[in-house]
């Protein structure tokens, strides 16, 4: 990766990871608004959610610690086509962790998003 292309990669990580600590530091959303319903109002189920990111191994635990350097091609492929649901049910903030899984995977030239 050339120079500029790093400095621009760790620039937008550090920004994700400031608005990560913010964030998690803002009381006024509860966490239960995040939790992921389906339509009738029931729980999908977290085996079934998860079984295809597990087969992947390090994939769920390298995006959680922020460990973008260990994002494989297949990784990026099968969390971003994950429903949201489930993407909630591994992440605990998904939306802060599907941006930065996106860009780091579009920076890292894995997908074309």
């Amino acid at each position: 990766m050339s120079g500029s292309k790093k400095t621009v990669f760790l620039s937008i990580l550090l920004i994700m990871v400031m608005i990560l600590s913010i964030s998690q530091n803002i009381n006024s959303v509860s966490d239960s608004a995040f939790t992921p319903t389906g339509e009738k109002r029931l729980f999908p189920k977290p085996l079934t959610c998860v079984a295809d990111a597990k087969k992947v191994p390090h994939c769920v635990e390298s995006v959680k610690n922020f460990h973008f350097k260990n994002v494989t091609k297949e990784c990026c492929t099968v969390l971003l086509g994950i429903p949201k649901d489930c993407f909630g049910i591994m992440f605990p903030r998904r939306f802060v962790y599907r941006i930065m899984l996106k860009t780091a995977c579009k920076l890292l030239g894995i997908i074309k998003v």
